[in-house]
Formats: structure tokens, sequence, C-alpha cells
């Protein structure tokens, strides 16, 4: 798929050092309650767009933002992609462009702290830029025309989230120790999603726990050298174009 005009070919993967901007992003204090859980989403969301707008529009790209269901309840949710059949905490609806955040579903994970909650929010921001670029559209496309039960489904769906953990990564190495951006928030979002891989029952769909961290990582920082001068890239949020297949797992 390294070819493939609509994945691993698509434009915003094939020019070297397109990073985003970094922004002061500033978000409201945090408190166990529906509202303000909201609020702070909405903010969050709001973060993202300004870091990630002026890169897309150098792809010819307008940014739409994503909307945002954060009810009460994620049983009351009866948007486009209706009930949560894979049982996760939150995802993204591509069908509506939607980020759906339910309270109760999300708050075991806020309890560890609001950086595993920003972590989760990140990531399913970063299926909303596969949708906008059309890569979800790509990727949707190339599934429906395989027998779901192939493995070959289970691996472009683990390459589809693994890019999306990679493209939250650039948006905390870009702009970690700015504003509320914390190093302490980056910290928890390394924890949450050194547990956000694929669950015991669960389909092959996410990754590995292992690989979920590396390119969160790789996101941040492209470069097995710690010490390299490297900055964030959307040409190395690429698993489409991956040639060690141990990444992929």
């Amino acid at each position: 798929m390294n070819n493939d005009p609509d994945l691993g070919y698509n434009p915003v993967l094939t020019r070297e050092g397109a990073g985003i901007s970094a922004v002061n992003c500033r978000l409201p204090a945090w408190s166990a309650d529906q509202v303000a859980a909201e609020a702070f989403y909405r903010a969050a969301i709001e973060c993202h767009n300004d870091s990630w707008r002026p890169a897309l529009a150098a792809f010819g790209i307008t940014l739409t933002p994503p909307s945002l269901w954060s009810g009460a309840r994620g049983a009351d949710y009866t948007g486009a992609c209706g009930a949560n059949a894979t049982g996760r905490e939150a995802f993204y609806c591509p069908a509506n462009r939607e980020i759906v955040m339910p309270y109760d579903t999300m708050k075991p994970i806020t309890g560890y702290g609001v950086g595993y909650a920003l972590a989760v929010l990140s990531h399913e921001y970063g299926h909303h830029l596969q949708q906008i670029t059309g890569i979800m559209p790509a990727f949707q496309a190339r599934v429906a025309a395989l027998d779901y039960a192939d493995p070959a489904v289970d691996l472009l769906n683990r390459r589809l989230e693994l890019q999306a953990w990679c493209f939250s990564g650039m948006f905390y190495g870009t702009n970690t120790g700015r504003g509320s951006i914390t190093p302490d928030l980056t910290e928890q979002a390394d924890d949450n999603n050194g547990g956000a891989g694929d669950r015991p029952g669960e389909r092959r769909f996410h990754g590995t726990s292992e690989n979920v961290t590396n390119w969160f990582a790789w996101g941040q920082h492209p470069s097995l050298d710690p010490n390299a001068a490297v900055e964030p890239s959307m040409y190395e949020c690429n698993p489409w174009a991956a040639r060690d297949a141990g990444w992929l797992e």
C-alpha cells in the first residue's frame, strides 16, 4: 500500500518534514462532572484545530472541525453511527465527523488523571484527520471489498488505528511544554497508550499496546536516536508504507 494514492501515498504523507503548528493551548480546569468534562473536551478540540489547520491548508485542505458528543450516558447516544459496537470508552463516527466521549464510559479513565482523557480525545481526533484527508474513506472502501472475516481486514484496521496514535503523538511532540500541555499531561498520555492496544477477546483491530506506544512516540520524535534533532512530521506517520511487519502487530 506504499504506492496507494489514497493510503500510503496520500499527498499529506508524501512531503518530508511537513509538521504542525505549535499553539499555546489553554484548557479549563478539570472536575469530575459531565458539564466540566465537555468544556474540557471542546477546548482540547480547539487546540488540535489550531495546531493542525495551517498544516492541512498547505495541502489545500480546509480543516472542518469535528463535532462532539459527550453526554452523560453512552446508552443515550443516537448519532449517525448508532451504538458503540466495540465496547470501547470513546470512538469516532466518520458518518457525521463526530467524536463520541460519553461521560459514564470515560469516567474510569479520567479517574487516573486528566491526561488520560486528553490522550483518548487526541487519538479520536487523529481519526478525524484521516477522514478529512481521504484516508478513512479509502480505508472503508478497501474493507468493503473484502470478506469481513479476512485477516487482511484486521491488518487494515491496525494500520488505521496506529496512524491515529501517531498523529496524536505529533500534537504532543509539537506542543508539550506550551500552555496547558504540560510534560505531566504527556506522561499520562504515554501511560494511557501503554494499555490501549488490543484487549483479551477483541479482534486484532488496534495493535499491541507496545506498538500503540511505539507509533505514539514516533509521532512525537521520529527517530530511533532520542538525541536526534528531528521534528514531528506527517510523512513519518505512515503505517500503510511500513516495511517492518513487527510494527504492525
